[in-house]
């Protein structure tokens, strides 16, 4: 670890994340590489070393999570932190992306917020409990898991198995760069791809040739002009507006060829209470009306739910309390990015989304974290493990 000399340099979680941050875990976006393995072996060790169980589970292509658990006085419920393994690919980066450095009381690296951070700030407090001279009141479970950069296929895993398991999780708090913010609602997603197709042809003679270049760009001005401005009316009070981004576009062979297809890829953020399906087959309606059978309106590759949970359960308003002892903003607040809070708050789980580092840091060149915010991080997540948790029934 490249270090400027500081107290926060030599914390524990600062040591412990610039382990983590200096093994690399990026997502490889379906090819069959156990990527995130050997960081989620590193956690397991690291926890045997704290006296602390922790198992890997399997999930696919050799890519295992990794959950380790503290008891409590009640084993019949539990509490869960999670957060991710993966993160984002490394290019263009300007500062080494596996090698920690600190400067100016943050630490660089890919990971460092996007997750790296929030995992290394729930284990730490993990220990901390494990440590302490009585259990917690309910078992704490720390969970580290693969893929959520890319179909989240960890933490479906996660709630395969924990749904066997002996106890049941009452909350969960999902570690991502919030700035210490609980985020109760998220967007989700729906991701499709719309084909054009054409026979091809020699550019020199162009004329009675369709040219799917040509088509998708009408399909993108279709959107942009007709669909995309009725989006901005349709809005959630914490996360803001629903939105639709062409975002990435492919076609052609050379540039003296008409191509024989074109196709753009859409991003269509959805809100609560939005079924990504059913917002695909109105997309897939609506341009198949506007334009016929020159475009194919593909099925969603990636669809997401997005997060919407009751601010006023018991375990997420015990985290803002916390949070407010600790002198953060308490309030509950919503965000247009996705997490894996979604599936686990599908599942019955109340959750929300807690952790120090900003989402402005995220998958950037230069991502970095505050270690006074990681710190602080700590201290909450330890007060959350250590708070008695209600029922809904309790209240």
């Amino acid at each position: 670890m490249m270090t400027e000399s500081g107290d926060l340099v030599n914390s524990e979680a600062t040591t412990l994340l610039s382990e983590l941050v200096a093994i690399p875990s990026v997502n490889p976006r379906g090819e069959a590489l156990p990527a995130e393995t050997p960081l989620a072996q590193h956690i397991a060790d690291w926890c045997a070393a704290q006296g602390i169980e922790a198992v890997l589970s399997p999930v696919l292509d050799g890519r295992s999570n990794v959950v380790a658990t503290v008891p409590g006085r009640d084993p019949s419920t539990a509490v869960l932190f999670e957060s991710h393994l993966d993160t984002v690919e490394t290019e263009h980066m300007s500062t080494p992306p596996f090698t920690p450095t600190v400067r100016d009381g943050r630490l660089y690296a890919r990971g460092a917020c996007d997750a790296k951070g929030p995992l290394a700030a729930f284990l730490t407090a993990l220990r901390d409990v494990a440590h302490a001279p009585e259990p917690p009141p309910s078992t704490v479970i720390v969970a580290a898991v693969v893929d959520e950069e890319h179909a989240y296929r960890g933490v479906l895993q996660l709630l395969e198995d924990l749904g066997g398991g002996p106890a049941k999780v009452r909350g969960a708090v999902i570690g991502e760069p919030t700035d210490l913010r609980a985020v109760v609602a998220h967007k989700g997603v729906m991701r499709c791809r719309i084909v054009a197709e054409g026979p091809g042809g020699h550019s020199s003679r162009p004329w009675g040739i369709e040219n799917p270049i040509e088509t998708v760009a009408r399909v993108i001005s279709y959107l942009a002009e007709e669909i995309t401005p009725e989006l901005d009316g349709h809005t959630h009070p914490l996360v803001g507006p629903a939105s639709l981004v062409p975002s990435l576009i492919s076609g052609g062979t050379g540039p003296n060829t008409v191509p024989n297809q074109c196709a753009v890829s859409l991003d269509r953020r959805t809100l609560p209470g939005e079924d990504p399906q059913q917002v695909w087959r109105e997309l897939h309606d609506r341009v198949k009306a506007q334009f016929g059978s020159s475009v194919t309106v593909e099925p969603p590759f990636l669809t997401d739910l997005a997060l919407d949970n009751d601010p006023r359960d018991p375990f997420l308003a015990g985290v803002c309390a916390e949070l407010g002892s600790a002198g953060h903003d308490p309030a509950p607040i919503g965000t247009g990015w996705g997490s894996d809070a979604s599936k686990i708050a599908a599942a019955g789980i109340p959750a929300l989304v807690m952790g120090p580092g900003s989402i402005t840091d995220a998958h950037t060149p230069d991502e970095s974290i505050d270690l006074t915010e990681l710190a602080r991080a700590v201290d909450i997540a330890r007060a959350v493990m250590f708070r008695p948790v209600q029922t809904p029934q309790e209240v």
